[in-house]
């Protein structure tokens, strides 16, 4: 590692000590009394609640390989807590985190390598299970949508068969009016011609002259 690396303080520990000194996140993660290591109390809702705001994930498991990575030193208290501590991470002493540097590559440990496989494992596992949930919704998702569709055809078959129902019942009513109308039509027309002729007709034979007859 050179020099200039040595120098500065890396951005993960100024993050970590930032979150330390968080009076509202004490209920998660807290120093000790006598400031000389550090708990995180609930690790799973300091994953989901904490680290998003601080390292944009929720991956404890990066957390920790990132603490074994600059040589802290990790015990499981019986409470549940995770105890961590550092010869130069302490309370008040922001000044010591330019001596905290991170290995090399080179140097991880065992546990690291085993951290990163349990990692790698959970990663697909939940991936995988991602998976499976949408073939779920896929397959749920297209019986909806068949179930639908054959619901909306058939509605839509009722709705044609009564549309051209009602079409013919208007039609035959429409071609009765029709006739009707016709006939009634007609009958005025025809009436007063018919009388006309009748007037006429007995006009002629009242004005015809009386015939004589001669007998032989």
């Amino acid at each position: 590692m050179s020099s200039k690396r040595r120098v500065g303080i890396a951005h993960f520990l100024l993050r970590t000590f930032e979150m330390l000194d968080t009076p509202k996140l004490k209920h998660l993660i807290e120093w000790s009394p006598c400031g000389e290591l550090f708990y995180i109390k609930n690790s799973k809702e300091f994953a989901h609640k904490v680290l998003p705001q601080y390292f944009r994930h929720r991956n404890f498991q990066s957390f920790l390989r990132q603490l074994n990575m600059y040589n802290f030193v990790k015990k499981r208290l019986k409470n549940g807590w995770n105890q961590f501590q550092h010869k130069y991470f302490k309370r008040e002493a922001k000044n010591l985190l330019i001596h905290v540097h991170r290995r090399s590559n080179g140097q991880c440990s065992d546990e690291e390598e085993q951290i990163d496989q349990q990692d790698s494992i959970k990663k697909q596992q939940e991936l995988l299970q991602q998976i499976k949930y949408l073939q779920n919704d896929i397959v749920l998702t297209s019986s909806f949508l068949f179930q639908q569709s054959v619901i909306l055809q058939g509605n839509f078959q009722r709705l044609k068969n009564k549309l051209l129902y009602q079409y013919i019942e208007e039609q035959k009513q429409e071609k009765f009016l029709f006739s009707t109308f016709s006939l009634l039509n007609k009958s005025q027309t025809d009436s007063p011609k018919l009388t006309q002729t009748i007037l006429t007709q007995n006009r002629k034979e009242t004005d015809q002259e009386p015939q004589l007859f001669v007998l032989s």
